[in-house]
């Protein structure tokens, strides 16, 4: 039986990278395709852009910490079978605390500053997490509760996350004399550290990697880790077995929004001066196809998680230096989750092979009997 378990970890393995790998070589195909002038020079700057020099790769490290959060969180989410996609509404909104805090308040204002910035990291992102937390709680308490599809009503949260955080910081703490709406500068002591001469690569980092350890041990070696996966993989069984089904599926979205929380700190605390939505990104809904190429496995989030920094980080640094649009990003992603998601691509493979191996251990089992 462990054989066979191993095996099926190898082939999900491989089915993940071979679907890098295809997407990779189809888009290749079209830069060459596509490109006016020297097409070989289009696909150097693709492949090996991003990692040209420090400011850039430093972005792709910045996406990554954010995308690994948020990968993990939807990895919990997903796993437990649920589809809640409020964790974009959650980079949008839970920052927003944190910031009335800063900026309205005496302890923002006069102790904040004063604080050792490890103290006040913690401050930001733990607040950051509880938000995004209460945030994922509504649609799973619309689905669990009321019967409200959690797909629909988190679609509904993150337009109103949106709206509501344009509406506290506009009647509230917007610095009136930028010709945009946005917040006063943060204080240095209350933004992560950037490295590399001021890139985007900053200590956020740290909270991903401490964040990725933390899921893991969780998602695998507890028996929390066990129950939501039982949930995801068969309800009913779980509830027979007496596991509170409800229960379990509420902490898995309260898990994913912690995570999402944690990525808003990440991005709004390490990317920018200030807090202003124009500049955030679809990290929240990005991090809903790491967890799709990772098969709701956050083992692999790593990897989909460095793959999906690298490509967004690789269409910028194409658009910028050829005439190939930045919507060949979109064509990628979709080639890497078709390969991926795809339940059958080296299915028939993978079931040959176990086939053989159980089929060996009958056999063996029968000769044992026999003798």
């Amino acid at each position: 039986m462990k054989k066979v378990e191993f095996i099926d970890s190898v082939f999900e393995f491989l089915r993940v990278l071979l679907g890098i790998v295809i997407a990779f070589l189809i888009c290749i195909v079209v830069i060459i395709l596509m490109s006016d002038a020297d097409a070989g020079e289009a696909v150097r700057t693709f492949m090996l852009g991003p990692f040209m020099t420090k400011r850039r790769f430093g972005q792709v490290l910045a996406k990554y910490a954010s995308y690994m959060l948020t990968g993990m969180g939807m990895c919990y989410i997903y796993s437990a079978g649920r589809l809640n996609m409020a964790g974009e509404g959650a980079i949008n909104l839970a920052p927003i605390p944190v910031l009335l805090i800063m900026f309205g308040t005496t302890f923002g204002l006069n102790v904040m500053p004063t604080l050792p910035k490890i103290v006040n990291m913690i401050i930001i992102t733990g607040g950051c997490m509880l938000t995004g937390a209460a945030i994922l709680m509504i649609p799973a308490f619309g689905r669990e509760r009321l019967g409200a599809h959690e797909m629909v009503t988190s679609t509904i949260m993150n337009m109103f996350c949106l709206y509501a955080a344009l509406w506290l910081i506009k009647g509230t703490i917007a610095d009136r004399s930028l010709s945009f709406l946005g917040t006063p500068n943060y204080p240095d002591a209350a933004r992560f550290t950037r490295y590399w001469n001021g890139s985007n690569f900053t200590g956020g980092i740290w909270v991903a990697i401490i964040g990725v350890i933390i899921g893991l041990i969780v998602f695998y070696r507890t028996p929390l880790g066990m129950r939501i996966r039982l949930c995801g993989d068969n309800l009913q069984f779980a509830i027979y077995s007496g596991i509170n089904a409800k229960r379990i599926i509420f902490i898995a979205q309260l898990i994913g929004g912690l995570f999402a929380g944690a990525a808003a700190a990440v991005e709004v605390f390490g990317l920018y001066n200030s807090y202003y939505l124009s500049l955030l990104t679809n990290v929240g809904m990005d991090g809903l196809l790491v967890a799709v190429m990772a098969k709701k496995k956050p083992i692999f989030v790593p990897i989909t998680a460095f793959v999906m920094a690298y490509i967004r980080q690789a269409a910028a640094v194409l658009n910028a230096n050829t005439n190939i649009p930045v919507e060949m990003v979109t064509m990628l992603s979709a080639v890497i989750i078709l390969f991926v998601a795809a339940e059958e691509f080296l299915g028939g493979t993978r079931r040959k092979v176990i086939f053989r191996i159980s089929r060996r251990a009958e056999l063996a089992e029968k000769k044992g009997e026999v003798a």
